[in-house]
């Protein structure tokens, strides 16, 4: 794979390349400078990418997808280097819904037709177990069996701030979307950070290409607004990539949960001075403009105005019910803020309250709705944490808050598409046992340890 152990020495460079516009050509050009300046050569005949398509509308969720024009940049660019190439785009979307349709959405079969590029839904696909070495909250994770058998993995992330991950999405968040829907709401609550790096141990790609011509930001990870950063983020290793990501957007990397796991762990540099930067844009330049745009630093639940009087009870779960709350009231701002002003006057309690609370109460998550202190006219929404679904429905039906996701195609999608989907990929996985064989095993050493061909033996 070309990359050592945790604790050898080797050079962490990160490529920031001018890119004004999702001009095809102009994104070609500033990803073969990058490739050159990182001295990538990209090799083997199964090439995987994996994009950033947590959802897709055309007017809900219009920014936080990696737009297929810089995947068609990538994809034009290797094919102009090796024209033997067989590449598919592996993706899963967000949790409850189906991959192929955010695929549609977002243009990517208009690539993929183009290109002769295959679109392969994880949730679609065989899965392969791999077993993890180092994990905390896994110890073993199904991937797609696509993904695990590739001879050269690439993320291409979507830039953009998210509550529920110290305020950053870009290359080690991004593989929550390699992992099945019941994998990934497991440990999704205090312990998020650690899950995010116990799946880099099983996915880690050996090249990251990050769009961020537009940053989605501020709000909601999936319905937040699009800001111009004109930039091309491009490098071998993860870690180093999302520590220069998360500086760029005005966060301390050392108060982001998950790169800090991943640097305890031995992953990647020591810190962001070890960084080589590359490329015609600066990082205070980058920062700059960011810091013009947004505040990326998220705010604590509690502190969200509204008419809704929340208590955050303890323990505070950024990456879980606190955060998850947190997130689908930045999606009512985000798309319908004239809503906020009407929310009924609820008494909302998360995590494990410090006294009793009276009236009419909302309990959001495990440790609130088992809680004994709650009196009056209360109402639950369970899960630890709940979903985004869970959550939407609730809100509806119960307090009558129509949210943006509302709509009579993402219901369809939801409850009628996904679940057939689901029953017809159950019927392939049942009659033919693809998926079954544990393809990883100790001993076999790539970028960070283990892993199934996914980071290959350095050679």
């Amino acid at each position: 794979m070309g990359h050592e152990a945790p604790g050898a020495q080797r050079e962490f460079k990160v490529f920031l390349g001018r890119c004004q516009t999702y001009d095809v050509q102009e994104i070609q050009g500033v990803i073969a400078r990058g490739l050159d300046e990182l001295g990538v050569v990209v090799a083997g005949e199964n090439i995987v990418i994996k994009p950033n398509l947590v959802f897709a509308h055309p007017v809900h969720g219009r920014n936080g997808y990696t737009r297929p024009e810089v995947v068609e940049g990538l994809v034009r660019c290797l094919r102009q280097r090796s024209a033997g190439m067989r590449i598919t785009l592996v993706e899963k979307c967000g949790v409850g819904v189906p991959t192929r349709v955010m695929f549609r959405r977002a243009g990517y079969y208009g690539l993929s037709r183009r290109l002769g590029v295959k679109l392969q839904p994880v949730e679609e696909d065989y899965l392969a177990p791999v077993t993890l070495e180092k994990g905390k909250v896994h110890r073993s994770l199904r991937l797609s069996r696509t993904m695990v058998h590739s001879d050269y993995l690439v993320f291409m992330p979507k830039l953009k701030t998210n509550v529920l991950s110290g305020g950053v999405t870009a290359a080690l968040k991004l593989n929550m979307g390699s992992i099945t829907d019941r994998e990934r709401m497991q440990g999704h609550h205090h312990q998020l950070d650690a899950k995010i790096v116990d799946i880099l141990e099983a996915a880690c790609p050996r090249l990251i290409v990050t769009d961020a011509v537009e940053i989605a930001a501020g709000g909601n990870q999936m319905t937040q607004g699009g800001y111009h950063l004109g930039l091309i983020i491009m490098a071998t290793d993860p870690v180093a990539h999302d520590l220069v990501a998360a500086t760029i957007l005005g966060l301390d990397p050392g108060k982001v949960g998950h790169l800090q796991e991943a640097l305890s762990r031995g992953y990647g540099p020591p810190g962001i001075d070890a960084v080589e930067l590359t490329g015609d844009v600066t990082l205070e330049e980058a920062g700059t403009v960011v810091r013009e745009l947004i505040q990326a630093e998220p705010i604590l639940v509690h502190d969200f105005p509204s008419p809704m009087r929340i208590t955050s009870g303890q323990p505070y779960c950024a990456g879980g019910c606190h955060g998850v709350f947190l997130d689908w009231l930045y999606m009512i701002k985000d798309r319908q803020p004239h809503k906020i002003d009407r929310f009924p006057p609820l008494q909302v309690v998360i995590g494990e309250p410090g006294k009793v609370v009276e009236g009419n109460v909302l309990a959001v998550g495990r440790c609130a709705c088992e809680s004994g202190k709650l009196r009056g006219r209360v109402s639950r929404i369970k899960g630890c944490p709940p979903t985004h679904r869970g959550i939407i429905l609730h809100m509806w039906l119960r307090h009558w808050i129509l949210g943006p996701f509302v709509r009579a195609e993402l219901v369809a999608d939801a409850y009628l598409v996904y679940p057939l989907i689901q029953f017809k990929t159950w019927l392939k996985r049942l009659f033919t046992g693809g998926g079954r064989r544990n393809v990883l095993g100790k001993g076999r050493q790539g970028k960070y340890g283990t892993d199934g061909r996914t980071g290959h033996p350095a050679g």
